[in-house]
């Protein structure tokens, strides 16, 4: 370990206020992946809010074990950013950052007493264009 000196406030440190994206459908944006220390299988994904409460974040967790019974879920997931979901897969979480889908967010009580803001429902029928917004249907004339 290598010893450091830093400067510090005088002031005592406060606790930051983790502002939860609302209940309801948002569109959120992987920001950020980690692997869970306890099992390399689980990876951590941190989304955040595009649009109107742009900032506010959640943790999303990835179980890559096929065997694991709530498997759906990350085959859920994958669908929702627009990966390989069914058969024999390759998974490549860098190519997750970047990539937006719509989600409903509830909100959950843990036995800790604290609220946590959880997926609760993806929306499939809703897709994100290149350019980070929702794309329209476009109703095409075949007959010219």
């Amino acid at each position: 370990m290598v010893k450091r000196k830093i400067t510090t406030s005088n002031e005592e440190p406060e606790q930051r206020k983790f502002e939860l994206p609302s209940e309801g459908e948002h569109q959120l944006q992987v920001v950020d992946l980690w692997t869970d220390k306890a099992d390399d299988n689980i990876i951590i994904v941190k989304l955040e809010v595009v649009g109107e409460e742009e900032g506010r974040s959640i943790l999303h967790r990835v179980n890559l074990d096929s065997e694991w019974k709530g498997f759906f879920l990350t085959r859920l997931f994958l669908k929702a950013i627009g990966e390989a979901y069914k058969g024999e897969i390759e998974v490549d979480e860098d190519n997750w950052i970047g990539k937006q889908f719509f989600a409903t967010i509830v909100h959950n009580v843990g036995n800790n007493g604290k609220t946590y803001a959880n997926i609760d429902e993806f929306n499939f029928d809703k897709v994100v264009a290149l350019d980070g917004k929702q794309e329209e249907e476009v109703a095409w004339d075949d007959d010219k």
